[in-house]
């Protein structure tokens, strides 16, 4: 069971890679990453890994649903960046259209963003 109260992305990977009942060297290895890199992101020596490498991750642990949200959300507090499946969820234009439906621009203009400035 992971406890999601103060967790960090190291952490939670340590966890995926049990629950996916693989060794830390079968996992790099899937990954196809060194394992210097690979201890250094366990570590929390190193930032996350990108995008792309994060995505790789979820397919090979095929974590539960929370456990997937909260891998793309760590990293992303971590690395400073907007969670890879939302950018990803992004790209699509369909999407972004979308979302500025919602968006109430009279108040994300008057608050500068800082509250929910969705309708």
């Amino acid at each position: 069971m992971i406890n999601k109260d103060n967790i960090r992305f190291c952490d939670l990977l340590s966890e995926l890679i049990k629950n996916a009942n693989m060794t830390q060297t079968a996992f790099y290895t899937k990954l196809g990453i060194k394992k210097p890199y690979f201890y250094d992101i366990l570590t929390g020596k190193a930032n996350p890994p990108p995008p792309q490498r994060q995505f790789a991750m979820i397919e090979i642990l095929e974590p539960n649903e929370s456990n997937r949200i909260l891998f793309f959300e760590l990293a992303a507090q971590e690395r400073k960046e907007v969670p890879a499946d939302i950018a990803k969820f992004l790209e699509n234009k369909k999407n972004r259209i979308a979302i500025r439906k919602k968006i109430n621009y009279k108040r994300l203009i008057a608050n500068g963003g800082k509250e929910n400035d969705i309708k």
